[in-house]
């Protein structure tokens, strides 16, 4: 994986040279955005192929000889760049020789740096590094040790309340008598069937039945009344005439055949 990074900035930075050199003789006044992109990768990728290379047991011998090449070609062949730009009229402002010289210089210090780094410091720290080695039941009863037992807490069971219905009394229905007062209606007075009667003369009709009591109407001759009672010697009859009610004397009338059926009527 490291060497196929280092192959792949070598690629990088060989694009970049070729387009350094073509911007240069354009008379292009600085490096564009295409320009620092190839530069970006010509750097970054043969460092990851030497950190990645650093971290294995046996790093490719190829990996450091590659990456000094790199930045050695990188380098050499950016100075004639910058050779060329110092006839420009803007001279070595926004250099792209100098930008490829200074990424070989880095690939250069990056290929003594990250593997003396690896050796130095990552190795021995992974050295000492004391791995934990586990050990069977078995293999410590064999030896004649002890094997220290493990404590495991037992959870307590879990008391969940059950709700329990306590069924209610139930009730007895109990008939019991009720005496009901029946309200007795009163008595239906029956209305006496009235007669009719002739007035033989002019007839007084008054309150009472007596020829000193008030005077309601008179009746004039050959008038009819309508009878309704009497009183108990038949001497006075009650009627009407219109709307007009009183007593008339019987001797001033002609009763028909009906009104001897009449019953009596009180006076007061």
């Amino acid at each position: 994986m490291g060497l196929l990074l280092t192959v792949a900035g070598a690629l990088f930075a060989l694009l970049y040279v070729l387009y350094a050199f073509i911007q240069t003789l354009r008379g292009s006044a600085r490096a564009g955005f295409r320009g620092l992109l190839l530069a970006f990768l010509a750097a970054l990728l043969p460092l990851a192929g030497l950190v990645a290379g650093s971290q294995s047991a046996a790093p490719h011998p190829l990996l450091t000889v590659g990456t000094q090449g790199v930045g050695a070609a990188l380098a050499v062949v950016s100075l004639l760049v910058l050779l060329l730009e110092l006839r420009r009229p803007e001279k070595l402002k926004g250099s792209r020789g100098g930008l490829g010289a200074g990424i070989g210089l880095l690939l250069l210090v990056a290929s003594v740096t990250v593997p003396m780094t690896a050796t130095n410091l990552l190795v021995p720290a992974l050295a000492t590094a004391t791995p934990i080695r586990l050990t069977s039941v078995a293999n410590v009863q064999s030896s004649g040790g002890t094997l220290a037992p493990t404590l495991t807490a037992t959870p307590f069971p879990t008391f969940t309340p059950t709700l329990t219905r306590t069924p209610r009394p139930e009730a007895t229905a109990t008939a019991t008598r009720f005496a009901f007062a029946t309200r007795t209606p009163p008595p239906t007075v029956t209305a006496p069937t009235p007669c009719m009667a002739l007035a033989l003369y002019n007839v007084n009709v008054r309150a009472k039945p007596d020829t000193g009591a008030d005077l309601i109407v008179t009746v004039p001759f050959d008038s009819s009344l309508m009878l309704v009672g009497r009183t108990a010697d038949s001497s006075w009859w009650y009627g009407s005439v219109g709307d007009q009610e009183g007593w008339v004397k019987g001797e001033y009338l002609r009763l028909s055949a009906a009104c001897s059926s009449l019953p009596e009527r009180s006076s007061r």
